[in-house]
């Protein structure tokens, strides 16, 4: 029984107040602060990833400012590395990373977004969700962690869209030199 478990140190019961913004401890424990942070955070500056994602897609492939934006961001960085092609061949080395780096952290964005997250005792983090079958072959997907690995994949983020990468990566396809079939 559940009231058995209530004495063990590292399984507590927070049957307290809800928090400051009215979220009641037991609908996933009381996570820090710090947690919330960078988790909206993340969710934030992806937001504007993705813009910049499509963006990117829209002028590499001539494509006008309402076209492709219901395309999911997976897709969009998909169909932009297959259409590389059409910059200089100095300049593709450059899209690649940022396409590659953009799409390993959409994809941990996604992990952070749509899991679960529990708390764990020792400062643990993990998050958890059912996925549909036919998307993938096991039952759920879990992430598990810390916040210090929460704050260096904010890092990377913050690194994909500083300015002065992102200027160089969208000065790639400001121009229409490279708008060849």
């Amino acid at each position: 029984m559940i009231e058995d478990w209530a004495d063990d140190e590292d399984f507590v019961i927070d049957r307290g107040d809800p928090d400051r913004f009215g979220v009641p401890p037991n609908l996933m424990g009381r996570h820090p602060e710090e947690f919330f942070s960078i988790l909206g955070r993340i969710v934030a500056l992806s937001a504007i990833l993705e813009n910049k994602i499509l963006v990117f897609y829209q002028h590499l492939v001539g494509g006008s400012q309402d076209e492709h934006t219901g395309m999911p961001v997976g897709r969009l960085i998909a169909k932009a590395r297959q259409e590389l092609h059409r910059l200089p061949p100095e300049d593709r080395q450059l899209a690649e990373d940022f396409l590659l780096d953009a799409k390993a952290i959409t994809e941990k964005r996604n992990d952070y977004v749509h899991n679960l997250w529990p708390v764990q005792g020792g400062g643990r983090l993990f998050g958890w969700r059912a996925v549909p079958k036919q998307k993938a072959p096991s039952a759920s997907v879990t992430t598990e962690g810390t916040l210090e690995e929460m704050r260096y994949d904010l890092e990377r983020l913050v690194d994909l869209l500083a300015v002065d990468r992102m200027n160089r990566v969208l000065h790639l396809v400001s121009g229409t030199r490279h708008l060849k079939a």
